[in-house]
């Protein structure tokens, strides 16, 4: 899990395409200067507020639709034997 300082959040540097489109929506419906921004994985992006409370910020990769969890969605893992 890697923070975003403010400059990487100016110029978009993000490392995967889902996370410019949660980077996006973020700056156009919060004030993001007011919280702590960490991308997670390739998906998801977590934004921790003043107070310690955060949520997990996640695109589908199929309809570009950017939703919230107050948990990190768990992936299904397959076991191969």
């Amino acid at each position: 899990m890697r923070e975003l300082t403010r400059v990487d959040i100016v110029k978009n540097r993000v490392d995967t395409i889902p996370q410019y489109y949660i980077l996006d929506y973020l700056k156009k419906n919060l004030n993001i200067d007011e919280f702590k921004i960490y991308l997670v994985n390739r998906n998801s992006i977590k934004v921790i507020d003043s107070t310690g409370d955060y949520l997990y910020f996640n695109c589908d990769d199929n309809t570009k639709e950017v939703t919230y969890h107050e948990k990190p969605k768990e992936k299904e893992y397959e076991i191969g034997l």
